[in-house]
């Protein structure tokens, strides 16, 4: 592996994937393979090859997971996920299409994704077959929880009820971290279980208490 190429991409495990999408690691790593004789790429894309044998994907990889596993939650099928996520790479020559800042809806049967139309109006496109779709059954996006630069994800809040904690491949190796000081969440819980108290800890660590209280509190949510 190149791992210079690694770091600045960020590298995560399925295991934590399957934490933020709420579902098992095996469902995860089901994103990431195709089936037996399929034509079509899998739904998300890797480049990394596994490490003792687990998963392993980039950030990028990661936001979409997160799409991916709310449009499965939906009701639509992996095989449905795969034909757009092919459609995607095609027409916009992404490797993670599901990583822009596109906004994406669904309706439990089709993906749309919100465009321009010709008289300068805002509507929903079906991805598969390119006619303006009615938004009144669309679930919001997720787009909302990542910062976008060029079109493309840089950061992500990864559970709302945590708003100070980021994941952020460019801090800590791609750890997820808390604003302000980027320290990250593992480092702040550990320190909190050992010392009992929070002022002391984020004075520490030049941080605010209420980041501690987040990080602790995510670090229990990831471990629960």
């Amino acid at each position: 592996m190149d791992w210079q190429m690694a770091v600045r991409a960020g590298v995560y495990p399925v295991a934590f994937a399957a934490k933020l999408t709420e579902t098992t690691n095996a469902r995860v790593a089901s994103w990431f393979r195709t089936r037996d004789g399929s034509r079509l790429a899998p739904a998300i894309l890797t480049p990394f090859e596994p490490v003792a044998g687990q998963l392993i994907m980039p950030f990028l990889a990661l936001v979409e997971t997160r799409f991916v596993g709310r449009f499965r939650k939906h009701g639509l099928s992996l095989q449905t996920i795969r034909k757009v996520a092919r459609k995607l790479r095609e027409k916009y020559g992404l490797e993670h299409p599901f990583a822009t800042e596109r906004r994406f809806r669904s309706d439990g049967k089709r993906i749309m994704m919100e465009e321009a139309a010709d008289d300068g109006e805002r509507r929903l496109l079906d991805i598969m077959t390119d006619e303006w779709a009615f938004p009144n059954v669309i679930e919001p996006s997720l787009f909302k929880s990542v910062v976008y630069v060029d079109d493309i994800a840089i950061r992500m809040n990864p559970l709302p009820e945590f708003p100070n904690v980021v994941v952020d491949p460019r801090f800590a190796l791609g750890r997820p971290v808390v604003e302000p000081g980027y320290i990250p969440t593992d480092t702040l819980a550990a320190a909190y279980l050992a010392e009992g108290d929070v002022d002391a800890v984020a004075e520490w660590y030049g941080t605010d208490p209420s980041a501690v209280t987040q990080a602790v509190g995510f670090e229990q949510r990831l471990a629960a």
